[in-house]
């Protein structure tokens, strides 16, 4: 396993982008501007995920990595950027996420020891965490800032609940929300099956690829109740299509896919991996086939998996909604 050393004094940004394309919402109207605004994020960022969302609304996203806040906010309050996001209509369907964090209160772990993998492996060095890996609480561990006494646990002591009609009209304007809770979690969890060999291919559909769906799906299911405030299950519609399945979640279909998770805290995201009887047999069982003594251990590693996982400040989390489907992201949410 690997993971990333960060520069230890300099918090890094992602910034989340979403562009959605409602069946009532012109599609030339939007087209245009998924393209203005890649115009203006391409180059800039250290590294960008571009990827698509199926549901509930088709949403193209933007998810980009920043070295640092000066470098995002260099890019963000250009002339360019700053008149494109004040000239924004309404009604224009488009939101922000902009997420700081510090080096030591992030983690980046990989399967695989090159750049496959998601965005903070561009951000610093990797090294192996083989010593933190593969145990209950090893994201803690690689964690600086993070010790047995302070956890980071939410100071919420009653959970959100969602909008109770959420995605069904437009909410015009521009939503700004206020402080979000301390020590929410934001978890990046990538695969990408490029390079998977006939071999591994045929291990992986028959020992984990409905598992894994499966998985996706309870934690989808799961809800703010059980302390995920919001899932997006995304795609890189360039990457190719690896299998034909006729399945649920077609962004699974694809090559590279993403899902972007916002958990309560770092313990509901524990509990419920503890508590899923199905996510602790897929975890043992991946360990065990691609561990060092594993029937997929003695091959080089083609299949790439990744998990970036962040414990979020409150002052650090700054979200707008400009048009937006009502319950689009952390906006669908009603806290106490």
């Amino acid at each position: 396993m690997w993971g990333v050393k960060l520069p230890a004094s300099t918090p890094v940004v992602y910034s989340v982008f979403g562009i959605q394309h409602p069946p009532e919402k012109d599609k030339d109207e939007q087209e245009l501007l998924v393209q203005h605004f890649t115009e203006l994020i391409t180059g800039h960022p250290r590294y960008v995920e571009t990827l698509e969302q199926d549901t509930p609304v088709l949403t193209r996203t933007w998810l980009a990595y920043w070295q640092s806040p000066a470098d995002f906010q260099k890019w963000w309050t250009s002339d360019a950027v700053s008149t494109f996001w004040a000239s924004l209509p309404d009604d224009a369907g488009i939101y922000r996420e902009i997420l700081t964090v510090p080096p030591g209160l992030t983690q980046h772990g990989t399967n695989n020891g090159d750049r496959l993998s998601g965005g903070l492996s561009h951000l610093g060095e990797l090294e192996s965490i083989l010593d933190k890996s593969g145990y209950w609480g090893c994201y803690y561990d690689r964690m600086a800032d993070v010790t047995k006494e302070n956890r980071f646990p939410s100071p919420v002591s009653t959970k959100p609940t969602r909008s109770p009609s959420p995605l069904i009209s437009v909410r015009s304007g521009r939503v700004r929300l206020p402080s979000l809770p301390d020590n929410i979690l934001f978890v990046v969890e990538g695969q990408n099956h490029s390079y998977i060999s006939p071999e591994e291919k045929s291990h992986w559909f028959e020992h984990f690829d409905k598992p894994v769906e499966t998985w996706i799906g309870d934690l989808i299911a799961a809800g703010p109740e059980k302390g995920i405030l919001d899932v997006r299950v995304c795609y890189d519609p360039s990457s190719g299509m690896y299998r034909a399945a006729d399945a649920e979640l077609r962004a699974l279909n694809f090559n590279r896919k993403v899902q972007l998770f916002y958990f309560l805290d770092m313990e509901a995201m524990e509990r419920i991996a503890r508590e899923n009887a199905g996510h602790v047999k897929l975890r043992r069982n991946f360990l065990q086939d691609y561990g060092p003594e594993g029937v997929m251990g003695q091959l080089p590693p083609a299949i790439c998996m990744w998990v970036e996982a962040s414990i979020l400040k409150g002052r650090d989390m700054e979200c707008e909604y400009v048009g937006c489907l009502e319950g689009t992201g952390l906006m669908g949410l009603n806290w106490k």
